[in-house]
């Protein structure tokens, strides 16, 4: 439990240089919220004039979703619009407002789990009060340069997606939930609930959980090893009985474009690479740290890293590389760990002492 006198983002306070540590961390929480809430409505904005226009054109085309008159795989994702719809039917809002209002909540959401993970991390504890604002800040830039990419092909699913996997990221660091038995039925139904969304990024990012888990046999799991592999298993598995029903069942007659599900024909050409490399710079950043061993990823932050490298793969294979939106859930992830890894190649210094400090890109203590 944290004391009364023990500033908010639960670093020590220190007597040098008088009272501008402490105002500095108490205000912390107040700007955090303001630039979250910044960031997610300043979204909004295009967000909305976006779907509007769409709307526009095609007022009613959303009911198609329900009726089986989409391409696949856009029939199999009607979990937003299945919230359009109650709340169109019983508020009376217009499906852009609806559509908007959710992407705005989910961002808003998503942040602040980001930066409560980034928060409660070992690296980001041991920084000095300077470089915890750099890691801060860091975050809510590659958020702001992720989000840039996220009205390029606009989908209404792809922000849903980034709150599923962020807070299954939280949930799995114990961040959430005190339980364990709790975080593991709430990642399950987390699971099932996406399966309606994209099922893909459930399946892929407990599959990615599941095989770090199996193959890491070292690695100290916050769930545990055995419920957290138990777990994934079945969250992957409700995720893809989610998927098959909506196949099989619900829209079996909805087809594949004539451009089939295998895009590597497409995705060969320059100009999709370069998208895909300029969007995901900070990911590669990331990456190349790893293997040049400048940070350390913690357990976590592995099994992440697993999920978004098989997802990376499926993405290759089956969607086009200019789409990044498609692969922001686990590029928002990931921020924790990229500005913990940017902060550990800047000279900290502890609350005890000015002595260098190692910082890993655990988002989680080790």
């Amino acid at each position: 439990m944290r004391s009364e006198n023990t500033p908010a983002d639960g670093a020590s306070l220190s007597c040098e240089g008088g009272d501008t540590h402490w105002r500095v961390s108490m205000s912390m929480p107040g700007l955090l919220h303001l630039f979250v809430w910044a960031i997610s409505l300043s979204y909004a904005l295009l967000d909305w004039s976006i779907y509007r226009e769409k709307f526009l054109a095609h007022p009613d085309g959303w009911k198609v979703y329900f009726s089986g008159g989409i391409q696949a795989p856009w029939q199999y994702r009607i979990g937003v619009w299945i919230v359009v719809r109650w709340l169109n039917r019983w508020f009376h809002l217009k499906p852009y407002d609806v559509l908007t209002l959710i992407d705005v909540v989910c961002l808003g959401l998503s942040l602040w789990i980001v930066l409560r993970i980034l928060r409660n991390s070992e690296g980001y504890k041991a920084a000095s009060a300077t470089t915890r604002w750099l890691a801060i800040a860091g975050v809510l830039f590659l958020a702001e340069y992720y989000l840039i990419w996220g009205h390029w092909f606009q989908s209404a699913e792809t922000i849903p997606s980034i709150l599923f996997v962020t807070l299954s990221v939280a949930l799995v660091c114990g961040e959430m939930v005190r339980s364990r038995l709790l975080a593991c039925f709430l990642l399950l139904c987390l699971g099932w609930v996406q399966g309606f969304i994209r099922a893909d990024v459930a399946v892929v990012l407990h599959a990615g959980f599941f095989l770090a888990i199996l193959f890491n046999r070292q690695a100290a799991i916050p769930l545990g090893r055995a419920w957290q592999a138990v777990t994934s298993l079945l969250a992957a598995l409700a995720a893809g009985c989610v998927q098959l029903y909506l196949m099989v069942l619900r829209f079996p007659n909805a087809k594949y474009g004539p451009e089939g599900v295998i895009q590597l024909a497409a995705n060969v050409h320059p100009e999709m690479w370069l998208t895909m490399l300029l969007a995901l710079l900070p990911f590669w950043f990331l990456l190349g740290l790893i293997f040049r061993k400048r940070t350390r990823p913690g357990p976590v932050t592995v099994m992440l890293l697993v999920s978004t490298l098989l997802y990376l793969a499926l993405w290759a294979t089956v969607g086009l590389l200019d789409e990044v939106r498609i692969f922001l859930p686990f590029a928002f992830a990931l921020m924790p760990a990229t500005a913990l890894a940017f902060i550990g190649l800047v000279p900290t210094t502890g609350a005890t002492g000015n002595q260098s400090v190692p910082v890993t890109a655990n988002p989680v203590a080790e």
